[in-house]
């Protein structure tokens, strides 16, 4: 393989690349080229694979009573009902992600480990589960387990770790119809904190179940549909928090906290834009709030978003770091306390002794 071109005086060094780093495709095909010259039983092996599970999804008609391949069924459930168009992007986004890490993954060690066989079965069983259940959602489910077992089955433990959250954010284009359409508590709960917030404010106003009453008929009952009940923001916002959280968070553990803080972010981004939507009918009627409620989420989602990178911010931050800085200025800030109680000084004579003490906490 050709050796990594020497980086320029005033382009990024290849040591620190930034966070951003595409790659030079060229050289990408080359060495994947060089690769497959130099293993060709590896390289008819992931040809084959993509061929079992190009058939496996195009070929195999099991679903919507035999008509349907798996990628037929998957495509027609991301649809605008499901409020899941954006799933369209996932694939690319996940490429995407592998590719940034180009360098990393052609620096990786390349050492093959039937470890990756696990994964594979394992996603073999997921989808053979998916079409005899006749549950697309299961072949989703596959297809991370078919790609990380691959590459791990391929090229080693190291170069998987590298692809794995790429694996896995293929994860956010399964369907969630269901779950939208099965969000009859969440709407009351959100109609009610909804009616307690407007009480507060003087707004006399009452719901039932999902259903918002003005208590003087000053607008025509409002209704808190699936879709108004959060679900659809808070897929938003997990998806973003996921990536969010891959670039920005300085670990794992802290990526998953404020993955999981997401949900937080968006039921409350959506129960302040529903709430606006109630206001708007209060002042200006239901057919300005009809018209208020299409563009509420462009007003209201950044708020949330907003909210997310002030989370992410404040775990991001050195706090152990931190209290070790000011340690050494309270215990200085006390000992000259105690100085001044208990009228000690430091002798005029010993000048390099206090000089010392004080250098031992100047940081």
């Amino acid at each position: 393989m050709a050796d990594e071109p020497t980086s320029k005086p005033d382009s990024p060094s290849s040591d620190d690349p930034g966070l951003f780093d595409f790659p030079d495709f060229g050289a990408l095909f080359r060495r994947f080229g060089g690769w497959c010259r130099g293993n060709p039983a590896s390289a008819a092996l992931l040809a084959a694979l993509f061929a079992v599970a190009g058939y496996f999804y195009f070929g195999i008609k099991a679903f919507l009573s035999l008509s349907q391949s798996a990628a037929q069924w998957i495509a027609a459930s991301w649809n605008a009902e499901n409020d899941q168009e954006h799933c369209w992007l996932i694939i690319p986004v996940a490429i995407l992600l592998a590719l940034l890490r180009w360098r990393d993954l052609t620096a990786a060690g390349k050492e093959p480990s039937n470890a990756g066989l696990w994964f594979i079965a394992a996603g073999i069983l997921a989808f053979v589960a998916g079409v005899r259940c006749v549950e697309g959602r299961y072949t989703i489910f596959a297809l991370p387990l078919l790609c990380y077992g691959a590459t791990r089955f391929l090229f080693g433990r190291e170069t998987a770790r590298i692809v794995l959250f790429p694996c896995v954010f293929l994860l956010f284009m399964t369907p969630l119809g269901m779950v939208v359409q099965s969000t009859a508590n969440l709407q009351s709960t959100t109609a009610k904190i909804i009616e307690s917030g407007a009480n507060v404010l003087g707004m006399k106003i009452y719901s039932i179940g999902a259903t918002i009453y003005s208590a003087n008929n000053s607008f025509e009952p409002l209704e808190v549909a699936g879709g108004c009940s959060g679900i659809r923001s808070l897929m938003a916002m997990l998806t973003l928090a996921a990536l969010y959280g891959y670039f920005a968070m300085r670990t794992p553990v802290r990526g998953l906290v404020l993955f999981c803080g997401s949900v937080v972010f968006a039921m409350i981004g959506n129960t302040v834009r529903v709430f606006s939507v109630v206001i708007a009918a209060k002042l200006f009627g239901a057919g300005f709030a009809d018209s208020y409620h299409d563009y509420s989420a462009f007003v209201f989602f950044p708020v949330a978003v907003v909210a997310m990178v002030v989370a992410g911010n404040f775990l991001n931050r050195d706090w152990s770091g931190l209290f070790a800085a000011k340690a050494p200025a309270l215990k200085s800030a006390a000992d000259i306390e105690n100085t001044g109680e208990g009228g000690s000084k430091t002798p005029p004579d010993a000048p390099e002794q206090g000089r010392s003490e004080r250098a031992r906490y100047d940081y």
